[in-house]
């Protein structure tokens, strides 16, 4: 918290500090308000203390310069037009305010759509990369049990040509054996 030293003295219009005062804003924001504003009219001030009024110091009172008289550019305003006024203002804040919430949620449902879009598109690769990866295992598969057909047709072809002498052989002594069996029993 600044000394009475460091603290800077505001010099503020008090027609204006009156009238902030009057709608029920406390002597230190509207001191405040009308001193950052520029004391150049009421609707700024009430828009700085709406802009600020989340600030650690608003509530903190300042020094405040009295012997300064600023006239307003504005015509004296009688207490229910000042009433009426500030409600416009804070109407308008609010507006205001609605507005960029409004902003604010579309930017973020855009920013919830392309992070959904994303997500999506990197689900549909991985997808992708997965089909790929499973058609090259079958087809891997495929072309071993091809191999493997082949390897076991090779290997009964040259049992084949390495058994057939001998097939021809027990053909030929089952043959005679057969005729001589046949000859003993006439």
């Amino acid at each position: 918290m600044p000394s009475e030293q460091e603290t800077p003295v505001l010099e503020v219009n008090q027609k204006l500090l009156r009238q902030l005062e009057e709608f029920g804003f406390s002597l230190a924001r509207s001191a405040r308000a009308l001193h950052y504003s520029g004391n150049s009219s009421l609707e700024d001030a009430i828009n700085w203390i709406i802009n600020h009024e989340n600030d650690a110091d608003i509530d903190e009172m300042p020094l405040v310069s009295v012997n300064i008289e600023i006239e307003s550019l504005e015509p004296d305003l009688t207490t229910e037009e000042i009433k009426m006024k500030a409600q416009e203002l804070r109407d308008r804040a609010r507006q205001k305010k609605e507005d960029e919430e409004k902003k604010l949620d579309r930017e973020k449902e855009k920013e919830r759509i392309r992070a959904g879009k994303e997500l999506f598109e990197a689900k549909r690769i991985a997808e992708d990369n997965e089909r790929k990866r499973f058609i090259a295992l079958k087809k891997a598969e495929k072309e071993e049990e091809k191999r493997a057909r082949e390897k076991v047709l090779q290997k009964l072809e040259a049992d084949k040509i390495f058994k057939r002498p001998l097939l021809l052989d027990l053909s030929v002594h089952f043959y005679a054996e057969n005729v001589y069996f046949c000859l003993k029993i006439f």
